[in-house]
């Protein structure tokens, strides 16, 4: 099968990104694993995704960021089929979550070829001492780990929805069915920000938002007992 390449890349003398003219890249390394231009995975690109519309779709729900054209798990996980390779999907937390965790600096995530379970634990997110166990939104088999965040966890707290995906998977059966997608997640992460502010208005008598914005610091405002309540509530 012909390995699909970026639609705004054009070979002459050198091959060039139609969208960003003076990002040049010589002929001699088209075979060449490094960058992401040549290679299948050029949809990572931000570059890309920002002049096909691939990176649009972003809503603020109080302060809360959301990717409404995803699919999402109740425990605050986004599955995204892949438009590149029919049968597989990437794996991430939403804005929601990365908020509420706090600082990620290391995670433990499934090795290609193990088989995950929907709704049972299969990755940590730690971050110091503190640990989430999240759950797999579907069955399947993973495929990948993203090595970006395995090198850098803190990728996923600046760009949970793009850059700092967790894994791919081969999903068995269909792996989005029962999740929430476009309207119906938008009303489901509303109601989400609308509990957590409950939560923390009535039993913790703080506030998760400051004008309208969602604190960035939401961990650090809770001692190790708060912050396992919460997590425990809306992740676990």
């Amino acid at each position: 099968m012909k390995e699909k390449r970026c639609p705004f890349l054009e070979t002459k003398t050198v091959t060039f990104c139609k969208a960003f003219p003076s990002k040049m890249i010589p002929v001699d390394r088209m075979s060449s694993s490094e960058g992401l231009c040549n290679t299948c995975n050029y949809e990572e690109c931000a570059l890309y995704s920002e002049v096909s519309g691939a990176g649009k779709g972003m809503e603020n729900v109080r302060g809360f960021h959301l990717k409404s054209d995803y699919y999402y798990h109740p425990k605050h996980l986004w599955v995204a089929p892949s438009s590149g390779e029919e049968g597989e999907a990437r794996i991430g937390i939403d804005d929601f979550s990365a908020k509420l965790i706090g600082r990620i600096d290391r995670i433990s995530a499934p090795a290609a070829g193990v088989p995950v379970k929907e709704n049972s634990v299969c990755f940590l997110l730690h971050s110091g001492q503190r640990t989430v166990r999240m759950v797999s939104p579907a069955n399947g088999v993973v495929k990948a780990v993203n090595p970006r965040v395995a090198a850098d966890p803190s990728i996923i707290n600046d760009d949970p929805y793009s850059e700092g995906w967790l894994f791919s998977m081969r999903p068995k059966g269909d792996a989005v069915s029962g999740l929430y997608h476009e309207s119906v997640a938008r009303k489901w992460f509303e109601s989400e920000v609308e509990r957590l502010q409950r939560v923390f208005s009535t039993d913790l008598g703080i506030t998760a938002t400051d004008g309208g914005e969602a604190l960035t610091d939401i961990s650090i405002r809770l001692n190790d007992a708060q912050w396992g309540k919460i997590v425990s509530q809306f992740l676990g």
